[in-house]
């Protein structure tokens, strides 16, 4: 299913399919209002984070026009530390990119180190040529994340999320690719 592309280790951790076993950790994080505030997900029931957990698991990389879900996991233990979302474009040619990671695991270069580890995916095994975040402004550690880790801000929005008017910042980084 993924063709040797995962588990996918980089320094600090990890990014591979969700398990069963993830999910008290899952749950335990996800529920965190404050982590939730800029993200499109909500907290789940344990009856619908086992069926999301089943269903990502299962489903093919770089599906376009779908979101898929990889665990973001401690390279040295394989323990859950968070979760990265990518979603790409119908024609393939954009994927955009979200990630949350639990606060115990945050401040350390992580996330940085995973979207960083996402773009190399992205480079080897799709035909993206350009990976886009989206955050809402306030959201500083998210926009730190992305410009630390090579994107550029290209575009500012309003948007509504919750209810709630807010202005998005957009954010892209080529999918650079070697020769071989």
């Amino acid at each position: 299913m993924d063709d040797g592309l995962l588990p996918l280790d980089f320094p600090q951790g990890r990014l591979r399919r969700f398990r069963p076993q993830d999910r008290p950790v899952f749950q335990a994080y996800r529920g965190l209002p404050e982590l939730g505030r800029y993200q499109g997900w909500r907290p789940m029931t344990d009856d619908e984070a086992d069926a999301f957990i089943a269903e990502v698991a299962g489903l093919p990389l770089f599906t376009p026009g779908e979101w898929i879900q990889l665990a973001l996991a401690d390279r040295a233990t394989d323990a859950l530390l968070g979760d990265i979302g990518l979603w790409v474009s119908q024609d393939a040619a954009a994927a955009e990119i979200g990630f949350t990671v639990a606060p115990a695991a945050q401040g350390r270069g992580l996330a940085t180190q995973a979207v960083h580890a996402v773009a190399g995916l992205l480079a080897r095994a799709s035909r993206v040529q350009v990976l886009q975040g989206i955050t809402d402004e306030r959201n500083g550690p998210s926009c730190r994340v992305l410009e630390r880790a090579g994107f550029k801000r290209v575009r500012v929005q309003a948007a509504e999320f919750r209810g709630e008017p807010c202005v998005e910042w957009v954010y892209e980084r080529p999918i650079e690719r070697t020769a071989p």
